[in-house]
């Protein structure tokens, strides 16, 4: 792996020149990333929810190695959807956007599945002018933006700011991507469960209106002495002329009867 840096002005950092811009490279070293654990609880509601809670596991994680408090963001750009950017602070979302909006700066190249650094506020990236005034301004003094591969077909990135120079050395890069890697895991079995979750709440919902309906169509059956078959007729003519579900129509009628609509229990 590769690291691009921008170097110190006064002390430059050690490494194999590149040969462009006076940037340094730095060839991954061989100690392991620090372990984060297993997976990451961002169980919530949302899609939205899960990013924001992914933001700032990594902003926790990441700052006592950095040295210093980070903002933290999380950009999700969906086909045919849009795009979602969580974040620690409303600074940290607003040039995340900015950045999306233009896609021309660290983040959209994350996005683009490649590593972006920006190193200090006083040595300008040549390929990024644009960001710097913005950063500066939202009091960052630089920024690394790593990619995720949080959904089939989608682009994400990780994007960390800090209030200082000289904040993301390889170790924290380093860090930076493996994080990115549990914090993706995590979001996507966050994803699965809500997903299951939801169909679970549907085929429930289905199951209590076809029951209503059945429940009805008996009622229908024992009025008018006719098959379930007649019995479900009715019942659907009632729906199309009343222009509702047949499944409140159902409800409605069982609800008039004496005593009220009988309950219903699933066993899971």
């Amino acid at each position: 792996m590769e690291i691009e840096l921008r170097p110190k002005r006064a002390h430059p950092q050690t490494g194999a020149a590149d040969g462009t811009s006076g940037a340094a490279c730095f060839r991954g070293r061989s100690t392991p990333p620090p372990a984060f654990g297993i997976l990451l609880d961002l169980r919530a509601c949302s899609d939205e929810a899960s990013l924001q809670l992914l933001s700032l596991a990594a902003a926790s994680a990441l700052s006592e190695l950095a040295g210093c408090t980070l903002d933290c963001t999380v950009s999700l750009v969906r086909p045919g959807q849009a795009a979602l950017v969580s974040g620690t602070s409303s600074g940290a979302i607003g040039l995340a956007q900015a950045d999306q909006s233009s896609g021309d700066g660290p983040v959209s190249r994350a996005l683009a599945g490649h590593l972006a650094v920006i190193v200090n506020s006083y040595s300008a990236d040549p390929r990024w002018p644009s960001p710097w005034h913005p950063l500066t301004e939202a009091g960052y003094r630089s920024l690394l933006s790593v990619p995720l591969h949080l959904q089939a077909e989608s682009m994400s990135a990780l994007t960390l700011l800090a209030p200082a120079d000289d904040v993301f050395a390889p170790g924290v890069i380093i860090a930076a991507s493996a994080f990115s890697k549990l914090g993706a895991s995590s979001y996507l079995s966050a994803a699965e469960l809500r997903a299951a979750q939801s169909a679970a709440e549907h085929l429930q919902t289905a199951l209590q209106g076809r029951t209503s309906i059945d429940v009805a169509c008996g009622v229908i059956m024992g009025q008018n002495r006719c098959s379930y078959r007649d019995a479900f007729h009715i019942l659907a003519q009632a729906s199309s002329h009343r222009n509702v579900k047949a499944r409140v129509v159902a409800e409605t009628m069982l609800q008039q009867l004496p005593g009220g609509a009988p309950s219903t229990h699933f066993t899971e």
